[in-house]
């Protein structure tokens, strides 16, 4: 019994995962692009992901719903319904250092997209994820 008011009390002062680990941020070549250019998205940890971890960064389309699309594309939640790729999409992120990722980025349509980080590893994702995580992208024609 004692075990089990230990192991309750541990896990409700432990920090999320994500926040045990660090800082984390996301920052982008242009936030405003046209339709159809490349651009950069750079992502920075305050921790070392692990060499058989990674990150994920998933763009979520104009007007549609994060959880949804995010929840679909990580395959995470049996309750989310997204149109991939219309709704959104998985980018792939490059490691080019110990604490340093990189993507090329480009959307095939204007308005207001937001890029995603669901998460400090390619597991899950946090609901939701910090602001500094999900950085808005102004695609124009």
């Amino acid at each position: 019994m004692k075990l089990l008011l230990v192991a309750a009390c541990a896990a409700a002062v432990a920090p999320p995962v994500a926040s045990a680990k660090g800082r984390l941020s996301v920052s982008l070549g242009d936030s405003t692009p046209r339709v159809g250019q490349s651009f950069t998205v750079y992502v920075r940890t305050g921790w070392i992901v692990p060499s058989d971890d990674w990150l994920r960064l998933i763009a979520v389309a104009p007007q549609k719903d994060w959880y949804q699309v995010v929840g679909t594309v990580t395959g995470d939640s049996s309750r989310t319904h997204a149109n991939v790729p219309r709704d959104g999409f998985e980018i792939r992120l490059v490691r080019v250092g110990p604490t340093k990722w990189r993507a090329s980025v480009r959307l095939q349509r204007p308005g207001r997209w937001r890029l995603i980080v669901p998460n400090g590893t390619h597991l899950g994702f946090m609901v939701p994820p910090p602001t500094a995580w999900m950085p808005w992208v102004q695609v124009h024609r």
